[in-house]
């Protein structure tokens, strides 16, 4: 485990992250989006969405990510590294990258989310996981449902990773959420989690919600969880004593920002 990382992401990436958003062409793929659609194009005329997702690379399908994922994939992937062998758990993976990133350093990965992605340009099907597979060598196995559906046993998990997702889930399904990860994750596994923090709503502001989301008690979240934190700085998670609004906000020049400057990310790590 790498102690060192931040928690609330930076403005300025370290080394070790900018390594990794260069390795993988993270979080936007190898081109900007004026090609994306070039590339998208001609694989469509010769009909190879393989050949699309070689060109753009594991990260080229969400070109409209949050800006905050430029800190959120390397962190997500360095915290604890997975190991060859291990099994892995993505929950709200869609079409992102890290799950083919994980698949490709040796662990077999389980992308669980409901939800649909056509509308950024391909839907979230089994069609579509196998052409990612075959285009990254990769078996990552799609399960479209909620957790608690998804027939993952418990205690077979070494790791779960959930990014920038809990924050579009209902308040009142958090505390479920976390009590399944616990259930599925081996004892000594880990859930790796980046949640959203919004400056324009609570604690921040009156506002409780915006077209986002909200705001998570993250101290509440870890309560629910009954796992333990083991990286992650009281100071920089909303819901903790120690979390002060107020030098928080001051810091904000600091962070990685997101989309209209409205968001950063909180980063951490809880252990079974």
């Amino acid at each position: 485990m790498c102690d060192a990382l931040p928690v609330i992401g930076p403005r300025d990436l370290s080394p070790a992250l900018e390594a990794f958003n260069t390795k993988w062409a993270a979080p936007y793929g190898r081109v900007a989006k004026t090609l994306h659609r070039l590339v998208g194009a001609a694989a469509r005329l010769s009909g190879s969405r393989v050949l699309r997702a070689r060109a753009l690379g594991p990260f080229g399908f969400q070109p409209g990510n949050n800006a905050t994922r430029v800190f959120e994939y390397p962190w997500a992937a360095l915290a604890v590294p997975v190991e060859a062998g291990e099994i892995v758990v993505d929950i709200g993976g869609s079409l992102g990258g890290l799950q083919f990133v994980l698949a490709k350093e040796g662990a077999s990965v389980i992308n669980v989310d409901p939800s649909d992605a056509a509308a950024m340009g391909w839907p979230l099907d089994q069609e579509t996981f196998a052409d990612m597979n075959r285009a990254f060598g990769t078996t990552v196995e799609l399960r479209k449902r909620f957790l608690a559906d998804a027939g993952i046993e418990s205690e077979s998990v070494d790791k779960v990773y959930c990014i920038s997702t809990i924050e579009h889930i209902p308040q009142a399904e958090i505390a479920s959420l976390m009590k399944e990860i616990r259930r599925i994750l081996r004892i000594g596994g880990h859930a790796i989690l980046t949640v959203d923090l919004f400056y324009d709503l609570t604690p921040f502001t009156d506002r409780s919600a915006n077209v986002h989301g909200t705001n998570i008690d993250i101290a509440a979240l870890i309560g629910a969880s009954g796992m333990t934190l083991v990286q992650g700085d009281r100071a920089q998670l909303n819901g903790y004593p120690e979390f002060d609004p107020r030098v928080v906000l001051s810091q904000a020049q600091d962070h990685v920002q997101g989309h209209l400057a409205v968001n950063t990310a909180q980063a951490f790590v809880l252990r079974k």
